[in-house]
């Protein structure tokens, strides 16, 4: 008779802890990287790309991303200018013992590996710790002509892509979106007034100064539809109120017009969730030794505005979180691979590494 009243008590007690304090118990923390590896690519040329460096030293960076990435032991990384594909991929995922999806959104003309331009299969790649059975979930063009597939391409100009994969960590299917979308100076009052004023001081004709302004407004117009785009794959592709993560280079702060449409969508930037009040700067010509050696002045006969894109501090690589993940959900986010080591740095970007925690 005893055991029949002290059991459904014991019940209770237990279900009142669980309610209480037994959300820690079932949480786990996901650890994300995104770093735009830097494909060392001048984009100039038909036959072949032109490099910016040469093959040891290309060879020592990647060793140092490999090194740099090994210590902050991510379970997911997201990657953007990995060229040559598969096999740059492929080889990161294998030296860091991870899974790998990829597909490439650069390419010319090539059937496998044999076409033009012969270095160039640049693209996209998520990878994830072996435990968490990456899979992928494909791609969607957002800008850009042509055919372009994993193993056939056929285009003559830029475009932009976003992929997906889906991951299952502590109990739950999380989904990764990584993208890489267009460059261009941000349609900001600052940087229309910089542009004329390379005008004034004649370092523009009236022809290149119509053009250059036509080209912000262009640009930035262009980076708007991608992310309506990507915004509209990720509803259609993600269940609604599942675990979101969307991360990548976005080539725009997060301020501008184009930007603020994946706020308005539910997106929580992650990196101004828990830094309101730092910089968190991804592209920093001050201080990244690949910026100052291949783009600072004096270097190649870039013009004035694409100098000026070049040489400007932003922050514009992201890592986004929606879908039941919220704000206190971000356990820390921080600007990472920004650590000199040897006279270089892994990219001419630094990376964003997010922790978040997945109940």
């Amino acid at each position: 008779m005893e055991r029949k009243t002290v059991a459904p008590a014991l019940i209770i007690l237990l279900l009142i802890f669980n309610l209480f304090f037994g959300v820690s118990a079932y949480c786990e923390e996901l650890k994300v990287v995104t770093i735009n590896v830097w494909s060392g690519l001048d984009y100039e040329g038909t036959l072949k790309m032109g490099r910016y460096e040469t093959k040891e030293i290309r060879n020592n960076r990647y060793q140092l991303l490999v090194s740099e990435l090994g210590k902050l032991d991510p379970d997911v990384i997201c990657i953007n200018e990995a060229n040559p594909l598969p096999r740059f991929a492929r080889k990161l995922a294998r030296d860091l013992k991870m899974d790998y999806v990829q597909y490439i959104n650069l390419g010319g003309i090539h059937i496998g590996c044999v076409g033009i331009p012969v270095n160039l299969r640049h693209g996209d790649a998520i990878l994830a710790k072996k435990g968490l059975k990456l899979k992928s979930l494909g791609k969607e063009r957002v800008s850009g002509g042509g055919i372009i597939t994993n193993f056939f391409t056929f285009h003559l100009s830029e475009a932009r892509q976003v992929m997906g994969g889906i991951v299952d960590f502590a109990g739950k299917k999380i989904y990764i979106f990584n993208t890489h979308i267009h460059p261009s100076l941000p349609n900001k009052p600052s940087f229309m007034e910089k542009v004329n004023a390379f005008y004034d001081e004649g370092k523009l004709t009236k022809e290149e100064l119509t053009e250059a302004k036509a080209g912000i407004v262009k640009g930035a117009e262009r980076r708007k539809n991608e992310i309506v785009r990507i915004l509209n794959w990720i509803s259609e592709t993600a269940p609604k109120g599942a675990p979101v993560i969307l991360a990548g280079d976005f080539n725009a702060e997060v301020d501008t017009e184009e930007m603020r449409q994946i706020i308005d969508f539910g997106f929580i930037d992650t990196f101004a969730e828990k830094n309101p009040d730092t910089p968190g700067l991804t592209w920093n010509p001050e201080t990244n030794l690949n910026i100052i050696t291949y783009y600072s002045p004096g270097v190649g006969e870039m013009n004035p505005v694409d100098r000026l894109d070049n040489l400007t501090q932003y922050r514009i690589d992201f890592i986004f979180v929606s879908g039941g993940i919220v704000a206190d959900d971000i356990v820390e986010s921080k600007v990472v691979l920004d650590r000199e080591v040897g006279g270089q740095h892994p990219s001419d970007h630094y990376g964003v590494m997010s922790i978040i925690r997945i109940k």
